[in-house]
């Protein structure tokens, strides 16, 4: 969701902390019309299964959008069956707020809890992740934030899914602070384990059903059933961050931007499934 903030409210982005520390986070920005696919991205994928890629050293690969003037860019493609990734040269490096993406991780944290609890997911939790993942609604991620302890849900990414996260904004959700390479994991850890946990099917479903203001348009492209939970921010009024990941098959991709303000919310979009388009038609080829 987009909302331009300089002090903390529970929706939406806020001026950058000193430094991060710890796990946590905020909240985030409203929504917009939906992009439109890349042409591109279907051929470059068409009876090719994308393998060799991953094994490229970070850096390795070009994407056009790479030096565009004011664009922060980092990506990465990872193989999840092998661990193995490829992305931009600091796909493991450079961390920026998670905003909405963070969402699916805080409802299969919710499973989890029932699991470990010996009972069924309540219909206020299954309302609230329905909410939060398919309409990237802010208040139903704060509802589940809250049950799960705040921080110590994203704590337990470490546990879970071999993910050590920080934040710039304690007890805010959107604050959690990620690489490219985190992003892509912790969304194919939430497709592999989600199975493991009550309602772990309807979460799957909702990842493949977000509303289409909330879709960066590489999803259409894709090889289905294809996860997807993307976030956008405008911060104040000077910096849009736009996150696009996804998971489908043995893959994940994690595209990761910030860029002047003045540029829109859907030169993000745009810039996504130009990294998207790029990085898997090295893929097929």
């Amino acid at each position: 969701m987009v909302v331009a903030v300089t002090t903390p409210v529970l929706v939406a982005g806020g001026p950058p902390s000193p430094g991060p520390v710890t796990v946590g986070a905020a909240a985030e920005a409203p929504r917009v019309a939906g992009p439109v696919a890349p042409a591109g991205l279907a051929g470059a994928l068409s009876g090719v299964e994308a393998v060799d890629v991953v094994t490229r050293p970070p850096g390795s690969v070009a994407v056009s959008r790479a030096d565009e003037d004011g664009l922060a860019l980092s990506w990465a493609l990872l193989d999840t069956a092998t661990g193995e990734w490829t992305g931009s040269a600091d796909a493991a490096e450079r961390r920026t707020e998670a905003e909405s993406t963070i969402k699916a991780w805080l409802a299969a944290d919710t499973l989890r809890a029932a699991a470990e609890a010996g009972r069924p997911v309540t219909a206020a939790e299954r309302a609230d992740i329905t909410a939060a993942v398919r309409a990237s609604d802010d208040d139903a991620a704060e509802r589940l934030y809250r049950r799960l302890g705040r921080d110590a849900s994203t704590a337990r990414l470490d546990d879970e899914c071999g993910v050590e996260v920080s934040t710039s904004r304690r007890g805010w959700w959107s604050f959690t602070q990620l690489t490219a390479v985190d992003a892509a994991r912790i969304l194919a850890c939430v497709r592999d384990r989600a199975p493991e946990w009550p309602g772990g099917g309807d979460l799957l479903a909702d990842l493949a059903s977000i509303t289409p203001d909330g879709r960066s348009g590489i999803g259409a492209t894709l090889p289905g059933p294809v996860a997807e939970k993307n976030g956008w921010t405008l911060h104040g009024v000077g910096t849009w961050n736009v996150n696009c990941v996804l998971a489908w098959e043995d893959r994940a991709l994690a595209v990761l931007l910030s860029y002047p303000a003045d540029r829109g919310v859907e030169h993000g979009w745009a810039a996504c499934r130009d990294v998207a388009d790029d990085v898997l038609a090295v893929a097929a080829g």
